[in-house]
Parts: C-alpha cells; structure tokens; sequence
C-alpha cells in the first residue's frame, strides 16, 4: 500500500489530538472510518503506528518515524501548491478540465455548460462519494472544479487554497414506494417513519448517516437501518416496497417511489462548489457559479415535489 497525503494528514490528526475519536471529527469523519482507514494503512506498512488504549492513541516507533517524515513532507507539499497554484493564475489555460462530482444534479448537469466554456479542452468527470477526497484532489491540482454536499454541522474544512462557494441549500426529502400510506400526504413527519425499515448509504466521512440519526434521535427514535446500499440499490429497494429512504430534493422523477417533504425540516443539505483558489481557472469562477445555477434551477423544475415545497415558503 503507497502512502498517499491523506494518509499523512490522517497520521498527523491522530498523533495531534491523541485520541482517535477527537482525529475523526477534525477530519470531518467517522471514528470507525478512521480506525479502518489507519488500520489498513498498518497492514500496508507491516506494523502498528500507534498503541492504543483507554488513555488514547501515542505513536509506535514505526510512526515515530512515519510521522517525523510527514512532518517534514507535509509543509513542503502545501507550499509547493500554493506556489504551483499563484504562478498558473497567470498561465495559459491548459488543455484539459477535470471536474470530480457527488451523486447529484450538478455530477452531469454541468458537463455541457463546461463544453461550451471550454470547447478546445478535454472535460473528464469523476464521481466519488466523498467530499474530503474530492477536496484533497482539488488542492492537489488533480481536479480543477469539484461539486460536494454538506450538511450542517458537518462542513467540511477546506485548506487556505481552495475556494468554496455554497451554491444552493435544500431540505432533505423522504423517499418512499409509491403505495406507502404516508405518499398521499403533503409532507411526512419524521417521528411518523420510526416503525419503518430504512434503506441508507454506508457511513462514510461526510457523516450523513451521522446527522440523520441524531435528527431522528431529536425526533424520538433510531431508524432501523436494515439495508446499506449505494444510490442504484438504494432505490431498487425502496420502489420495490422494501424500504424508506432519504434524497435530495432534485430527487428524478420515479413514478415507483414518491418525494414527499419532512415536516418542519429537520434536515437540510448544501451544493458547495470547491476549486483552486490561484489555480488556471480561477478567473473562470464567476461563469462556473453562474452555469452551475441555472444547471441547479434546471433539476428543481423537474422535480415537481421540490417546486411545490417551495412554492409554499413564499
């Protein structure tokens, strides 16, 4: 396994906070994410990096030395970046455009706007789950523009050279088989649904699944989580009457699974757009906001639940 600068960042976290619970929330994770994170990291190395215990995480000799080296990279890196980053500002674009997306309206809603701004370069989407990857990616030049979801409390920290730009907050819709009772009212409750079987996608370092569960908490219940599913068997499941779930409210018309509104809200979402602050493409960023706008307007007036939400906040 090949150390990669997240995994140095990660080290440096735990060595820092001395507490592998108190790493993952600066990291903006989940505590089991990191233990898993850091023990594949182990078993990559050969050996353990630190010693663990009720008194909480102090390096091993091997992450001693891991850590000094780190220490040493890490600096260098961000100042190699940010230099890199100040000289390009005032370079020729290059040839290319690398734009990494969340599952969401923005993921392909943007490529044909970026097209039209930039008909001689080469546009390449990624998509990937997670919004700390895609915003290492970006600091790291691998990506010039990356589309995220947060949630409140729960943004993530960005580093001084990328800029972030929050485009759109929404609430957080229920997702239910179309012949569920609860279908055929205006908006759900969310203490109404804890009797229900849920269908979530796997806890990942955006901590939704974290924020879901203390709202239902709030609400007086755990959701019973019976499925983990990733978005295409998260809705395979729900349209054939298996579960409920949550989306977003630009959630794509299914005529099998109805997007009703939670009532009073308990939930809420934001469209974040991160790119490098003195990168090439910079100078791009007011278009980029204002194409990635009219793309997110585009997705609310095919999602008739959402228009009707809003339509009543007038």
């Amino acid at each position: 396994m090949e150390l990669e600068v997240r995994h140095l960042r990660m080290l440096c976290a735990i060595a820092e906070h001395g507490s592998l619970t108190k790493a993952a929330a600066a990291l903006g994770m989940l505590q089991p994410a990191l233990t898993r994170q850091l023990q594949r990291l182990e078993r990559g190395l050969g050996g353990s990096l630190f010693t663990r215990s009720g008194n909480g995480s102090v390096p091993t000799p091997l992450g001693e030395y891991v850590l000094s080296r780190a220490h040493a990279v890490l600096p260098a890196l961000d100042g190699l970046n940010s230099d890199a980053f100040r000289e390009a500002a005032g370079c020729k674009l290059p040839n290319r455009f690398r734009f990494g997306a969340v599952l969401g309206p923005l993921a392909a809603g943007l490529l044909p706007p970026l097209h039209r701004m930039l008909p001689a370069a080469d546009v390449r989407l990624l998509t990937e789950p997670s919004n700390a990857v895609l915003a290492d990616l970006v600091a790291g030049g691998r990506l010039e523009l990356a589309a995220i979801l947060e949630f409140p409390g729960y943004e993530l920290q960005v580093k001084p050279d990328v800029q972030r730009h929050v485009l759109a907050t929404e609430p957080v819709f229920v997702l239910l088989p179309c012949d569920h009772p609860a279908a055929q009212w205006p908006e759900v409750p969310l203490a109404a649904l804890a009797q229900e079987d849920w269908v979530l996608e796997p806890p990942d370092d955006n901590r939704f699944r974290e924020y879901v569960t203390v709202a239902c908490c709030a609400a007086g219940f755990m959701p019973r989580v019976c499925y983990e599913a990733e978005a295409g068997s998260l809705t395979d499941l729900i349209s054939s009457g298996q579960a409920i779930g949550l989306g977003q409210a630009t959630f794509r018309v299914n005529p099998r699974i109805a997007v009703r509104p939670l009532a009073g809200n308990p939930l809420w979402e934001s469209h974040v757009l991160v790119w490098q602050r003195y990168g090439p493409f910079a100078g791009l960023a007011p278009k980029l906001i204002s194409a990635a706008e009219q793309v997110y307007e585009a997705a609310v007036d095919r999602s008739p639940a959402f228009r009707d939400w809003r339509d009543r906040q007038v």
